[in-house]
């Protein structure tokens, strides 16, 4: 807010044009006003010049009435306070009352000169209105996708004087991507709704006419966002084959994989290309609120068709391969497929299908299946032989990244692409930087990173299903499933655990990955709670022989380093040891009460020294008092 609380200041020079109003030249108004001063005087300054003198100064002060009207609410006759009236400075003082005329502000000069003519300088704006600062401003979860709602929560202040401190300011109203919401009376506020874009998290208490406030914005904390995969189908409308020139029309829809079902995903660019040496975008449109599309473009070119829908914050890209423009002469391929779909990385796809032209079959052709990891720019990679009905078969092993795959024919001039199949290979993954590591709490934290099995980062969010076995056991127990990041591969989960033993995780694989090694790792559990002696006393310090001693404390507990509480009903054990002895002495076993207290009397008989243990169970770590001296007289 330092922009907010600094001394406002507006300036602005009018030259009087000599034609209009020659005797009074170089007029300059400007309005000092400092938001955080105690009284709000407003500081209005009016230098020029003029031959014959001038004889008056009157500034009105203004406030909008709707629309672009404005309508006074005070006149201030300035006075001279420097210069002559030929050249000098005139000067007034308005004490704006935020509580009856907040808000937009002008100042309107008029200036009579000797000569009898009446001149307004011009217009100084400033808004009266107290600073605003957003604090605590969250949004959670941390983790979202199209349909998760999310919540983003904070408070406004405000600061009225330069002395006072920042003070709630209720009734404001917050704005998000489409509705506001008002602050309370503690000044906080908080929305929901489902992401849409960075624009869904700015918070923007912004003034209206008549609103005390200054506007401010900030953007909440933007969550980790988990893209949703898409289905993408289009269909070539226009019957085939057509004319050059002729227009071909693609239909089709886009939609997401939401939680409950297919969803409609409105305006997204979706593009149709046609491949033939090379891919050429052809038309593109944006999708409608029902995630339909229309694509028309004329005929330039015989080939493949293929749609693709633009990649944004909630939603992958999306491929279909609707059909392809084909003209009534030349050779064409029919039947095209390439199987499987996924296939395993360095594993055989089949391409399949039959080279006609005019619907006669092309014996003995060179066909070759051509890769490309963009569906731009193509290699060959295998070829085969079309036999006496036209028909190929052919395999490839050069199966290493997901991409696009065509069958091209070439021969005397005459060329033909087949449709275009997009095939994703199945990776195989490595789990990596495997630890199980405990904390205070009977917390144990499993986390590591997942990889391709070359090592590369795999790109998205994977589950990882989380395993135990306790020491001595036999059976792995199943105990939840994180993540792992899209950015790194890395995940991170945290348990609850009161049993030494064993932790693996893995991923159990996809259509798109294999399944992962398990890494194990050992855990010693050290406790569910840490502990500690609030207070220990053994009193009085000094005491008679044969009188009372009292010894007492108040154990404590606490999670991770969180609020400590009360630690009732467990087992404190009263050791002594006397002035000069090596060996402590039991004095008694007791238990805390519910408030974690305990306290034992004892007859003084000797010097010595004083002590309390717990030693701890199986959710508590052990902890000791520390001494006390006590002197028996």
């Amino acid at each position: 807010m330092a922009v907010l609380t600094a001394l406002i200041v507006a300036v602005a020079t009018f030259l009087v044009p000599a034609t209009a109003r020659a005797d009074v030249t170089d007029a300059n108004l400007s309005v000092a006003f400092d938001r955080l001063s105690a009284d709000r005087v407003a500081t209005v300054t009016l230098t020029a010049k003029s031959a014959s003198g001038i004889t008056g100064v009157e500034v009105t002060v203004e406030q909008p009435s709707g629309g672009d009207a404005w309508t006074s609410i005070a006149t201030l006759p300035l006075t001279r306070t420097g210069g002559t009236a030929n050249d000098g400075t005139w000067t007034a003082q308005h004490a704006l009352d935020i509580a009856t005329h907040p808000g937009s502000t002008r100042f309107v000069a008029e200036i009579t000169s000797a000569d009898g003519a009446t001149l307004t300088a011009g217009h100084q704006y400033i808004d009266n209105c107290h600073p605003l600062t957003i604090t605590g401003l969250t949004s959670s979860p941390g983790t979202v996708d199209a349909d998760t709602p999310m919540t983003i929560a904070g408070r406004v202040l405000a600061q009225k004087t330069r002395d006072a401190q920042p003070e709630p300011a209720a009734g404001v109203s917050v704005w998000n991507a489409t509705s506001p919401v008002v602050t309370g009376a503690d000044g906080s506020f908080s929305f929901t709704h489902t992401y849409a874009s960075p624009l869904s998290l700015q918070v923007n208490p912004g003034w209206q006419a008549g609103d005390q406030w200054c506007s401010v914005s900030r953007f909440a904390p933007s969550p980790e966002i988990t893209r949703q995969s898409v289905e993408l189908t289009a269909e070539v409308v226009t019957p085939q084959p057509v004319g050059v020139g002729d227009e071909v029309t693609v239909e089709g829809r886009l939609q997401r994989n939401g939680d409950a079902g297919l969803v409609p995903v409105p305006k997204v660019w979706v593009a149709a290309h046609v491949t033939a040496a090379e891919k050429k975008e052809v038309a593109a449109a944006l999708t409608g609120e029902d995630g339909t599309f229309r694509l028309t473009f004329k005929a330039r070119e015989a080939g493949p068709v293929t749609v693709q829908s633009a990649q944004n914050d909630i939603v992958w890209a999306g491929f279909a391969s609707p059909g392809e423009v084909a003209f009534e002469d030349g050779p064409q391929f029919s039947d095209f497929t390439v199987t499987p779909s996924p296939v395993d990385y360095e594993q055989p796809i089949r391409a399949t299908g039959k080279l006609t032209d005019a619907g006669a079959p092309i014996a003995g052709a060179t066909v070759a299946l051509q890769f490309s990891a963009t569906g731009e720019t193509w290699q060959d990679v295998q070829s085969g032989q079309t036999t006496a009905t036209g028909d190929f078969d052919i395999e490839s092993t050069a199966t290493t990244q997901d991409g696009y795959w065509r069958v091209w024919y070439e021969s005397g001039g005459a060329t033909a692409s087949s449709e275009i199949r997009q095939v994703n290979v199945r990776y195989g993954t490595l789990l990596e930087n495997f630890a199980a590591t405990s904390g205070s709490g009977a917390k144990v934290t499993v986390k590591g990173t997942l990889l391709r099995g070359d090592g590369s980062q795999l790109g998205e969010q994977l589950p990882i299903h989380v395993y135990f076995m306790p020491d001595g056991g036999t059976t792995w127990e199943f105990q939840g499933t994180t993540e792992t990041s899209a950015a790194n591969g890395s995940f991170q989960a945290e348990f609850t655990s009161y049993q030494d033993g064993y932790w693996t995780a893995a991923f159990w694989g996809n259509d798109d990955y294999s399944r992962s090694n398990a890494p194990i790792g050992f855990v010693d559990v050290p406790g569910q709670y840490t502990t500690a002696f609030a207070e220990f006393s053994a009193s009085p310090a000094t005491v008679p022989a044969g009188e009372a001693i009292t010894v007492q404390g108040l154990l404590n507990r606490s999670v991770s380093g969180g609020a400590a509480e009360p630690a009732p009903d467990l087992p404190v054990h009263v050791y002594f040891l006397p002035a000069g002895a090596q060996e402590w002495q039991e004095m008694v076993a007791t238990r805390t009460g519910a408030d974690g207290r305990f306290a034992e009397t004892f007859t003084a008989e000797q010097d010595g020294y004083w002590t309390a243990w717990f030693f701890g169970d199986e959710g508590h770590l052990s902890v000791n008092s520390g001494t006390k001296h006590v002197d028996v007289q």
